[in-house]
């Protein structure tokens, strides 16, 4: 397999990982092992982890698309529109789990971590133009 389609393949295994994290029902039993992580880590926690998840889903992407032939600019915008619509449709998708439902807060959150890593890369000193 070429380098190419072994960057792609990080951004698409992070973001099934994200889409089986949504995928968990919400009334999953404290026994089971999901269910025990789940109560380990309080609600509050819980949504505050979709800041760095989704910032690691930008950085990925901007790792995978880096071989391609495209501007700097291009590249950053892809990245952080490609995280951005799927914190976007991953919450959408929560409305069809069963226990789970859609948050404003969530995409908010998810929204806020592919931000800082626009923020990030755009105004770093010593950035490649």
């Amino acid at each position: 397999m070429d380098e190419v389609r072994l960057r792609l393949l990080l951004p698409a295994s992070y973001m099934a990982a994200l889409f089986l994290l949504s995928s968990i029902p919400g009334d999953i039993s404290p026994e089971s092992a999901i269910g025990a992580a789940f109560q380990w880590v309080q609600p509050a926690w819980q949504n505050l982890l979709h800041v760095p998840l989704y910032a690691g889903l930008a950085l990925s992407w901007l790792w995978a698309l880096e071989p391609f032939d495209i501007q700097y600019r291009r590249r950053v915008m892809s990245a952080i529109l490609l995280s951005a619509a799927w914190g976007i449709l991953d919450e959408v998708h929560q409305s069809f789990v069963p226990g789970r439902y859609p948050s404003w807060t969530d995409v908010a959150l998810n929204l806020l971590g592919v931000a800082i890593v626009f923020a990030y890369v755009t105004l770093r000193p010593g950035r490649t133009p």
